[in-house]
């Protein structure tokens, strides 16, 4: 028996180029700009005066990420004898981007120490210690953000924004949301970067365009999202009231959907590798997130949606392989069944009728 031995860490996926990362720099920096302005002219609420802290909050929290995030690699750059790499803009531009979407992954609310944590946990533990940039297994801002966000769950709240409306809508309340806010994103948004949905349609053009982000893997989270939010609205609201309809838009347009669609999902490193594992792995990164939005205690399922896809991705990449056109076809009719059945499943589990509906329909049929 031969064993093929290799130094760790062993790259599991193609390196981005720095042309690519350079276009993911300026969508990034393009996000943040509009998130500042986004919280400098956000409605103010009747009797309360406007006040710029959320603004600077914000500035401040996408330039500590950033820096923090650059300090880091710096240091360790340092420690390996490479820190003549620094002197050049390009070396820079990943340690931002990492640093920029950790930020705009969290709240106004948090406080910059936990931000802080976030990013060294990001960044070291996420990335450096797999072997830095195109070796890391998981996604390393969600790996900071996932931290923070259970050890500091006190310290980062929320206020009413739309996914928490949907939950309690689910339930039977009532509540008001004007259609231009959402678009703008002129709402208490969960994070920093749930910007403005018509900015994050154009930059994911942009995107596909550059081809920095794939559309079999985000244009398949998106439509996954869509149909099971459809589902879950038809059975909980039906069509009459127009209450589903505004279910699905409010999930598609707010939360991390859209930022999650054009900066997390595709992210090359942690992402599968052939057309049919990546459209495997969007439909379960989709589908994970409509189960926790809604049946779990979190808002948002975003971030532990993605990670669990990193986690399966060498075992998809492993396992599945690229097929005909036939195969494919019928893997895509698959995927497509899954996720309506979801929808549905998700819906009547809400509503407390899954087990009514089985005895209905499998029980009752068979018998």
């Amino acid at each position: 028996m031969e064993f093929i031995t290799k130094k760790p860490p062993i790259k599991s996926n193609q390196q981005r180029s720095y042309k690519r990362s350079l276009n993911l720099h300026i969508s990034l920096i393009i996000v943040s700009l509009a998130a500042v302005l986004t919280r400098a002219f956000i409605a103010v609420p009747e009797g309360e005066t406007w006040l710029p802290d959320a603004m600077f909050k914000t500035f401040l929290m996408l330039l500590t990420g950033a820096f923090i995030s650059v300090l880091i690699e710096l240091l360790y750059s340092i420690g390996e004898g490479k820190s003549h790499e620094f002197s050049e803009y390009k070396r820079l531009v990943d340690p931002i981007n990492t640093g920029l979407i950790i930020a705009l992954l969290l709240p106004t609310s948090t406080p910059i120490y936990v931000l802080i944590l976030a990013v060294v946990i990001g960044v070291y533990a996420g990335k450096i210690v797999f072997g830095g940039n195109g070796y890391y297994i998981f996604n390393p801002a969600l790996v900071g953000v996932l931290f923070v966000n259970i050890s500091f769950a006190k310290q980062i709240t929320y206020g009413e924004t739309p996914l928490v409306l949907l939950k309690n809508a689910l339930a039977g309340q009532t509540y008001t949301l004007k259609l231009l806010d959402l678009f703008v994103g002129n709402y208490a948004a969960i994070a920093i970067g749930s910007t403005s949905v018509i900015l994050l349609v154009i930059l994911f053009i942009y995107l596909l365009v550059t081809r920095v982000i794939d559309l079999r893997i985000s244009g398949t989270f998106i439509l996954t999202i869509l149909i099971v939010s459809a589902g879950i609205g038809l059975v909980n609201f039906g069509t009459a009231s127009g209450l589903m309809w505004q279910y699905v838009l409010v999930n598609m347009i707010t939360g991390l959907t859209m930022f999650a669609a054009v900066f997390l999902v595709s992210e090359s490193v942690s992402s599968p590798t052939s057309r049919e594992t990546k459209m495997i792995y969007a439909v379960v990164v989709g589908v994970l997130t409509m189960i926790v939005r809604a049946l779990g205690a979190e808002i948002e399922g975003i971030v532990f949606a993605i990670l669990f896809g990193n986690m399966i991705t060498p075992f998809l990449n492993r396992t599945v392989k690229r097929s005909n056109k036939k195969i494919f076809i019928k893997t895509s009719i698959i995927l497509l069944i899954v996720v309506i059945f979801t929808g549905f499943a998700l819906g009547f589990i809400v509503q407390g009728r899954l087990q009514e509906i089985f005895s209905a329909v499998v029980i009752g049929g068979l018998f």
